[in-house]
């Protein structure tokens, strides 16, 4: 009995930061997942996890466990958001996207968020989320939030949050995040920006021919085969956006550690 309630703290605190990274993290975030499963996912997790955890000091039960309590919390949501951010990308680029195809105004709600984003950001956002889960990508956040418990202890009874190293790490994934929704919708920006101007000459050139007429559904109809085109492509760039999405991860972790 006394074994368990020495070993309680431990384990309360690393339910506390699993669970707290699932309510950030891509994914587990989505508000289709009820959050009785994020808590039981994160219970079972920790049932699992908890005998891969280093020994630590044994952590009383007093005010200063609040403390620890706390700082998982910090440490589980920001190791969750970095990944979120540059999943974020994907999106980003669907505005892109859309802005140039005419789209724009056709946004749906994201059953993730809520919220509302456009069309070719929500069909890329499904293309990016099963193509992340057929290469186990849920599985290596997983790895890497259990292993997080090597780098940042539990028994330390705070990290260094406002370093400026974690700061400059939050700010290269957020410059890497749009980088990334730049190389992605690149391709199909430029190509639409080269219709654009063919339309603008034929415009100037013929002006009995109405370009407002046929000028949107050659837009789209160029959008959609350049979507089809660079799909390879976007696959290649998905590869290197979640390489991306785990350096920073594993860098954050890094740094929080100390």
């Amino acid at each position: 009995m006394d074994l368990v309630l020495m070993q309680l703290p431990v384990f309360l605190l690393v339910f506390v930061r699993i669970t707290a990274f699932f309510v950030a993290a891509p994914f587990f975030n989505s508000r289709n997942v009820p959050n009785q499963f994020k808590i039981a996912l994160g219970f079972l997790l920790t049932l699992i996890s908890f005998q891969y955890v280093p020994a630590v000091e044994p952590i009383p039960m007093d005010l200063t466990f609040i403390i620890h309590v706390l700082k998982e919390v910090l440490v589980g949501v920001m190791l969750g958001l970095i990944c979120e951010i540059m999943f974020a990308a994907v999106q980003v680029a669907g505005g892109m996207m859309d802005m140039q195809i005419g789209l724009a105004m056709a946004n749906v709600i994201d059953p993730r968020t809520g919220a509302y984003i456009p069309v070719t950001g929500n069909f890329k956002n499904v293309l990016a989320t099963l193509y992340f889960f057929s290469i186990d990508g849920h599985h290596m956040l997983i790895r890497g939030l259990i292993s997080s418990y090597q780098v940042i202890p539990l028994d330390r009874m705070w990290a260094p949050f406002g370093s400026e190293q974690v700061v400059m790490t939050a700010v290269k994934v957020f410059t890497q995040m749009f980088l990334s929704a730049f190389m992605i919708a690149a391709p199909l920006v430029v190509a639409i920006f080269l219709v654009d101007v063919t339309l603008g000459i034929i415009a100037k050139s013929v002006p009995q021919f109405n370009i407002f007429v046929v000028g949107m559904p050659i837009k789209m109809l160029a959008g959609f085969l350049l979507l089809i085109v660079l799909m390879p492509a976007f696959l290649l760039t998905l590869n290197a956006l979640f390489e991306k999405m785990f350096r920073g991860f594993a860098e954050m972790m890094r740094w929080l550690g100390g």
